[in-house]
């Protein structure tokens, strides 16, 4: 018997097709304001009738009203063939019930009761997809905070079988309309990159030493930036500094990106890369190598004064959201090493660093000692107990000042908090993962308001010490105070003997653990 048909390579691309004929009468819909073309079995769209369409949305021609409009315009199943038809797509599904009786009002455990009034009610509160966005949002983050990730995840798909069961065709087509807004962002950031390349390549500055390999010595300039895509495409203010980011890509194991940093008239071209275990993005000021690859990254006078600030943190993380930039064919450190200073040992990195002969622009600009000092991080750590701050520097975690989600190779899925210290002075990063009573979180950062320099940095730090113990340390800093987990990367957990015994971790937790 020949199963061809029902091959999944087959099924996949059928949906893609679907996919694509959607997106085409979506299109040509709203950009001639005819409803009536989505009836049509088959549409196809030109290149440039879809650009136009992209244009049309970055412009505002087409907006908010009109995506709601052509929405409503789709009868879902319940106005096709009524509660009857639809209740018995979601009583397959005991999660889906669930959902349904908590968003009709009836009650999370009172799933067996749904009838198919439910459904009507249930709709007549969230009518279409936009409408039902934040409700869902909050009814899964309720669920993440209170089960482990494994009864998330089944909820999740639940959700999303359960708006395919209830809304039909609206949710489809909501779904492609989200990712062809996405498309015309990402047209609109392909526009902005000529300005951009105009504003910050065309003048920028790389002031880093030469990448070794094989012998060669490779000069890293705008023109092989560009060459491989990592030219400014993203553009934000941050202390009356503008500054440009290329898209992340992955150096060696770490996230990296391209800062174009304009100040006094210059633009100086840095390199920034994520921390796999504080999970916090640095500046890489200089490093250790020459066969080929950056051997250890250089620590500056303080590991905690090449934090970036938040407001960059999140940017990148954005950025990073979007995907990794991928680059074919040459070793990609060479693109974030080519922005710093190297040496060829620590002995000698340290040495100079101790006579005080280091002269490239952090160590120029960046203070060479912290403004408040909690402690040096090192091999020996201060009993947990002892790990707090207090009075009126201490973290106010009930003033939420900023927070998103961010995705790590090494702890997934994190979420990150910013509050004030007592008297406004401070602003704590705080980092958490799971949920409920499987939460564990860990202090990411502290930052003091001082200028941006021309590294992205501000010119002004805090040494946190222990403060900042990481959920996952090595194991040669853990001060035997780490639990092996089953990793093979020298990695080990702090949270079971030291960061859940941490005053200041406690409080966090009290606060947000079940909120």
């Amino acid at each position: 018997m020949n199963d061809s048909a029902n091959h999944p390579q087959n099924e996949m691309q059928k949906k893609i097709d679907i996919t694509a004929r959607q997106q085409d009468k979506l299109v040509k819909a709203l950009v001639e304001h005819d409803y009536a073309v989505l009836g049509h079995p088959e549409i196809k769209v030109t290149e440039d009738e879809r650009i136009r369409f992209y244009r049309m949305v970055s412009t505002g021609q087409i907006g908010k009203s009109d995506f709601a409009n052509i929405i409503a315009s789709i009868k879902g199943p319940y106005e096709l063939e009524g509660s009857e038809a639809v209740l018995p797509k979601i009583t397959d599904d005991n999660h889906e019930k669930r959902i349904l009786a908590y968003m009709a009002g009836l009650g999370f455990d009172n799933f067996e009761q749904i009838k198919p009034e439910t459904i009507k009610d249930f709709l007549d509160k969230y009518p279409n997809p936009a409408s039902f966005l934040s409700a869902k949002e909050d009814f899964l983050e309720a669920i993440k905070r209170s089960n482990p990730d494994a009864k998330y995840q089944e909820y999740v798909k639940a959700m999303g079988d359960f708006c395919l069961d209830i809304y039909g065709k609206k949710e489809e087509y909501y779904r492609q309309i989200e990712e062809l807004k996405r498309q015309a962002e990402e047209w609109k950031l392909d526009q902005d990159a000529e300005r951009l390349t105009k504003d910050y390549l065309e003048k920028s500055e790389i002031s880093g030493d030469g990448w070794l390999q094989n012998g060669q010595i490779y000069m890293l300039t705008p023109f092989l930036l560009a060459e491989v895509g990592l030219m400014p495409r993203f553009e934000i203010e941050i202390g009356g500094v503008k500054i440009a980011f290329s898209k992340v890509f992955k150096a060696d194991v770490h996230e990296a990106a391209i800062a174009y940093v304009k100040i006094n008239n210059t633009v100086k071209v840095r390199g920034y890369y994520r921390s796999n275990s504080q999970g916090m993005w640095r500046l890489l000021a200089d490093y250790v190598g020459g066969n080929g690859e950056i051997a250890w990254y250089g620590v500056g006078r303080n590991e905690e004064s090449l934090t970036l600030p938040l407001k960059i943190q999140k940017t990148l993380n954005e950025i990073s959201a979007r995907g990794l930039h991928e680059i074919s064919g040459v070793n990609t450190s060479f693109f974030l090493a080519g922005t710093a200073k190297r040496f060829n040992s620590k002995e000698e990195y340290r040495q100079l660093i101790a006579e005080n002969k280091m002269n490239s622009d952090y160590y120029k600009e960046v203070s060479a000692e912290p403004i408040l000092n909690f402690g040096v991080l090192s091999t020996l750590k201060h009993p947990p107990e002892s790990i707090d701050i207090d009075g009126d520097m201490a973290p106010n975690f009930r003033k939420q000042l900023d927070h998103y989600t961010m995705h790590t190779d090494m702890y997934g899925e994190v979420t990150v908090r910013q509050f004030p210290s007592m008297d406004d002075s401070l602003r704590y990063s705080m980092f958490e993962v799971g949920h409920g009573d499987y939460m564990k979180a860990w202090v990411g950062g502290i930052e003091v308001n001082a200028t941006i320099t021309s590294t992205g940095l501000k010119s002004e730090w805090v040494s946190t010490g222990d403060v900042c113990t990481p959920l996952f340390e090595y194991q040669t800093m853990t001060g035997g105070y780490g639990v092996p987990d089953g990793r093979n990367d020298g990695y080990e957990s702090m949270w079971e003997k030291y960061l859940s015994l941490m005053p200041i971790v406690k409080r966090y937790i009290y606060t947000w653990g079940e909120s």
